[in-house]
């Protein structure tokens, strides 16, 4: 009978691996197995066995593999039943928050499953306060390790402001600074703070692959990763710098989202690498190991979780991974409440989509002019665009060159215009909500920055007071809108998804107006919680009103979005997340026969 012996080596940073037994066909099945599992062996000095990175999810493979011939020595044993009281014990609090300020309950848990392992994947709702749970868990576990060196948070730009002010507020005796501006005035900031908060863009300009950034020489031990689904691509310039950061800190690496997958469960990988570099080496053996996965001719589908592998994936990230609902947490939110405003395309507008859809080519009527599409991406870009709004056409040749014909490749650009029945729409559901006191204000939600600027035009035309929040706009402009808002100043904000769906608050508002679903999971999840948030205890509902266009690729977004739902609902155990998006199934069947 084949053995695995294991024992931990001097320091804990690896364990040793023996193979013993008297039959070489079965020792030959044992070498099989362990060329299965993710972590990163190599040979072991003097020869004789391997060697493996003293991690938990190595322990918990190679327990699973080898079952009853697993045989951990007696200091790998302790080692182990260390690991298991630190990732399942509650530690004391150790940090106490300046007079005044006194964190959730599930705010303190998630601050000490930080400090007990260092290594942290929080994936709480949108809207339960993530920022703080990072915060106090990295300055209790500075506390226990006294381990020298600055703290590093990446962050989406939009957010760096409230980063900075949180850490003030929760963590005042720490020097904090935002890590942005030219070069010059970047390079001053080395060796002024105690915590530096910086973008995902000026994270990876600093940290440069091969060259030593100035960010990589800042030697940040405690680094937290703000939406870390936004690295789930581990080759991008953006994953790879980040996770070069992360790789150097020995204190901890916190990695946030409450959407922590777009689209399947290896969206993970990446997220799982910068938490613990040394427990996942490669993206492919880990996604063969814990996915189902469908080969296709052209590339590799994952479906999901594999049912088989769920167990030890879940074991593998014991108090290192939590979710925390808005609705257990945060009884005291009003409900959502979701409705469908179906419109249909003006008869001309009706015959362009019609044509373009189902020929890639159409002549837009009104002397727009004729549109081409090459690729799929720009064709359901255009879709997407046609189904909000009329629009004018613009095409261009080059500068670049086809590889496929050798000519100048043609660029289309399509310009929305007046008027839109999606804004129609909404300026239908603005005039619903005056009330003998004044308006209730309202959020517009749509991906397209054009179609926000064409509802916030014809509603400042119909004597409604209208802010933005929809990118290519100076900060000062961003938070002067939403303080707007918030102050009761504004009838109407109009927010692009991708501009506005992290880092501010919108709960004056209990109507929001989605005129577009965007195809991100994300920020039509996180565009929600702009409104549906601690601040929208007043309201006795958070309405969610969906424009769509009959008969339109409109009804295929809401489709996908749903299948992602599906997918992340399953990853975080949480059946609600599918089963409420977009108000459920019965919403979504009713839309559907709505628009057939």
């Amino acid at each position: 009978m084949t053995t695995i012996l294991a024992e931990i080596t001097p320091g804990h940073q690896q364990i040793a691996l023996v193979a013993g037994g008297s039959d070489p066909e079965v020792t030959a099945v044992a070498a099989k197995k362990l060329q299965t599992l993710t972590p990163l062996f190599s040979k072991s000095d003097p020869p004789g066995g391997l060697v493996v990175p003293a991690t938990w999810p190595a322990v918990v493979q190679l327990a699973e593999t080898f079952g009853a011939a697993w045989h951990p020595g007696p200091v790998l044993q302790e080692w182990i039943r260390e690991q298991v009281t630190a990732r399942t014990a509650a530690p004391p609090t150790l940090y106490t928050p300046p007079d005044g300020l006194t964190p959730f309950p599930w705010q303190s848990t998630g601050a000490a499953m930080i400090a007990a392992t260092g290594a942290a994947l929080i994936t709480d709702e949108p809207g339960t306060g993530k920022t703080i749970t990072a915060i106090l868990g990295l300055v209790e576990r500075a506390s226990i390790t006294a381990q020298d060196g600055p703290a590093l948070v990446i962050c989406p730009a939009s957010v760096i402001d409230s980063w900075v002010d949180a850490w003030r507020t929760w963590a005042p005796h720490v020097r904090t600074v935002a890590w942005r501006g030219t070069p010059k005035v970047r390079h001053a900031l080395a060796g002024t703070a105690d915590v530096y908060v910086t973008s995902y863009e000026t994270a990876r300009t600093d940290s440069p692959s091969g060259k030593k950034g100035v960010l990589t020489q800042l030697g940040a031990q405690y680094v937290v990763v703000d939406e870390c689904h936004l690295i789930k691509n581990p080759t991008s310039a953006r994953s790879q710098a980040v996770r070069r950061l992360t790789k150097k800190a020995t204190g901890a690496v916190v990695a946030l989202s409450g959407t922590p997958i777009t689209h399947h469960p290896g969206d993970l990988w990446a997220s799982l690498d910068a938490i613990s570099h040394d427990a996942w080496p490669s993206r492919e053996r880990w996604v063969k190991r814990y996915c189902t996965t469908l080969e296709t001719d052209y590339r590799q589908e994952i479906l999901g979780l594999a049912p088989h592998a769920e167990e030890e994936f879940r074991l593998t990230l014991l108090g290192q991974q939590r979710r925390v609902a808005k609705a257990d947490v945060l009884t005291q939110l009003p409900p959502k409440v979701y409705s469908v405003r179906t419109v249909d395309l003006t008869p001309t507008w009706r015959k362009a989509y019609d044509e373009f859809e189902g020929q890639m080519l159409a002549t837009l009527p009104e002397g727009a002019g004729e549109l081409s599409v090459m690729d799929v991406l720009a064709k359901v870009n255009h879709l997407f665009a046609l189904a909000s709004a009329p629009a004018d056409v613009e095409i261009t040749f080059g500068p670049d060159v086809s590889e496929v014909t050798g000519q100048p490749k043609e660029h289309v650009h399509l310009e929305l215009k007046a008027p839109s029945w999606k804004v129609d729409a909404l300026l239908e559901i603005l005039e619903e909500h005056r009330t003998d006191e004044g308006r209730s204000p309202i959020v517009a939600f749509a991906p397209s920055r054009q179609l926000m600027m064409l509802a916030g035009k014809a509603a400042t035309a119909a004597g409604y007071t209208v802010g933005y929040v929809v990118g290519e706009q100076t900060p000062k402009a961003r938070t002067e809108a939403v303080r707007a808002f918030q102050a009761g100043e504004l009838d109407l904000i109009c927010v692009t998804t991708g501009a506005g769906g992290v880092g501010i608050t919108l709960t004056a508002a209990r109507t929001c107006v989605f005129l577009q679903r965007p195809w991100s999971l994300v920020e039509a999840m996180q565009a929600e919680d702009r409104c549906h948030r601690i601040g929208s205890e007043r309201h006795d509902s958070i309405e969610v009103i969906d424009i769509v266009a009959r008969n339109t690729i409109d009804t295929r977004v809401r489709a996908v979005l749903r299948e992602r739902a599906g997918q992340l609902s399953d990853l975080v155990q949480d059946p609600r997340v599918a089963a409420e998006l977009l108000g459920g199934s019965t919403n979504t069947d009713n839309l559907e026969r709505q628009a057939s």
